[in-house]
């Protein structure tokens, strides 16, 4: 017995009359996932967002992931392109010319000892000519490969290298934060170059503008022109705290899309901004 809420969640009924190429992106959360479909014209389709505690077997998951996705009568077949997002802690970039997908595991022995049940993923940036190296759960990721055929796993880290602040930031530094549960993560970019990115953990507020700041900071970055963009679990108070330490903040809500329901529009789209993308 498997069991799963549906916070929220809004289909198109074009969705299947669409002959636009759809793309359907799904991203873990701490307690359960969220999905979005985006057709080639950056218009969305479906928006869900489940609350679920994932049960303990490969087989039990799948059946859930079925389930949701056909009590909302959504059908994989329609999709062009189907990809998995999860947030790792454990994550490093490794360039091309020195990457061997048969020892990824060795990568971790010095930055961070992995767990029994975890498994080394790997995505290559072709921006970056370099494989994003990350560790998650084995069974959650496999019971997604097993329920969508063909799905691309990717880290948050390779996701938040696809976004226009990139190419925005030729006469500028563009900042990304994207907060999550106890965690966030960090991407720079300058003279539409990649600087750095890498994931925090915060007990406080204040240690995302500490931790954001010491980025900074070790890249000997001018922050009188620096824009900082974020995202995820925001509130105000957060939002706030940000601005008393950096010049230019903004609520970044990532791709803009149009709506093909006006419900939509009631989307916080903010706090799905990895899915934007």
């Amino acid at each position: 017995m498997v069991s799963y809420y549906i916070n929220n969640q809004i289909i198109s009924e074009g969705l299947k009359t669409s002959d636009c190429q759809k793309k359907l992106s799904i991203c873990l959360e701490t307690n359960g996932f969220s999905f979005t479909i985006i057709n080639e014209t950056n218009k969305m389709f479906a928006f869900g967002d489940i609350t679920c505690v994932f049960p303990e077997t490969l087989s039990q998951i799948i059946v859930m992931i079925k389930q949701v996705f056909a009590d909302l009568n959504i059908e994989y077949a329609l999709m062009d392109e189907t990809e998995l997002i999860v947030s790792s802690n454990k994550s490093t970039w490794i360039p091309e010319s020195l990457f061997d997908a048969k020892h990824t595991r060795e990568y971790f022995k010095v930055l961070s000892p992995l767990e029994v049940k975890e498994t080394v993923f790997h995505c290559y940036s072709e921006r970056l000519e370099a494989y994003s190296v990350f560790a998650y759960l084995d069974t959650i990721v496999s019971a997604f490969k097993v329920a969508i055929p063909g799905i691309k796993v990717k880290s948050q880290h390779s996701k938040m290298l696809e976004t226009p602040l990139l190419e925005r930031s030729r006469m500028k530094t563009m900042v990304e934060v994207y907060v999550r549960k106890k965690e966030f993560d960090v991407a720079i970019f300058s003279n539409k170059t990649f600087l750095f990115s890498n994931t925090f953990k915060y007990d406080d507020k204040l240690d995302i503008a500490y931790f954001t700041l010491l980025a900074i900071n070790n890249l000997n970055l001018n922050q009188a022109n620096l824009e900082l963009f974020i995202s995820g679990k925001v509130d105000r108070d957060m939002f706030e705290s940000m601005e008393r330490f950096f010049p230019k903040v903004n609520l970044y809500t990532g791709l803009k899309v149009a709506f093909a329901d006006n419900e939509m529009y009631k989307i916080p789209l903010y706090q799905y901004s990895m899915l934007l993308r």
